[in-house]
């Protein structure tokens, strides 16, 4: 089991990886309309922060925090900086890691005041940066398409793995 979800993250990272070969920084960059006016950019450093801020809890041993991050916004601009992140956590979730109990923390007041820790595993953080990134991917997929059609995406960019396997099963009938 811990296998299939070292390598759902590693086919992740490897897509996204792949539409930074494949995007020009224009592209990446545009604000788009259908966005909000936000970029393909901000999606990208929004998924490369959950996987940075997990590195980070797993390998110095402290709690792990999706809310509070440092938003580096070279990495919504630069197709570089984002690709070298993206291999960073690559190379990161192809290592081996033993499996390690983690702890969480979220704050579901609009406040800010009061957070709860909750104990979590690498595994199960590692699954929600798969349903995370793949949310978000399926956003820049939308964009992409619509925008700029001559880029080619794999064919499972930002689609989640149960519909790929029901997708899957529909044809082989």
């Amino acid at each position: 089991m811990q296998n299939h979800i070292f390598i759902a993250n590693r086919e992740i990272l490897s897509q996204l990886i792949h539409l930074c070969e494949n995007i020009t920084p224009l592209q990446y960059c545009e604000k788009l309309s259908l966005l909000s006016e936000n970029t393909i950019g901000k999606h990208m450093r929004h998924i490369i922060e959950f996987y940075d801020i997990l590195i980070e809890a797993y390998e110095k041993n402290k709690p792990i925090s999706y809310d509070n991050r440092v938003h580096c916004s070279k990495t919504e601009t630069s197709l570089e900086m984002a690709s070298q992140r993206l291999r960073k956590a690559l190379n990161w979730v192809e290592s081996e890691l033993p499996t390690k109990d983690l702890m969480l923390v979220v704050s579901y007041d609009s406040g800010e005041k009061n957070s709860i820790s909750i104990s979590s595993s690498l595994e199960r953080e590692l699954v929600y940066n798969i349903e995370h990134a793949i949310h978000h991917m399926a956003i820049i997929r939308i964009a992409i398409e619509k925008e700029y059609p001559d880029i080619k995406l794999h064919k499972n960019f930002g689609i989640a793995y149960s519909t790929i396997r029901y997708r899957d099963d529909l044809c082989a009938h």
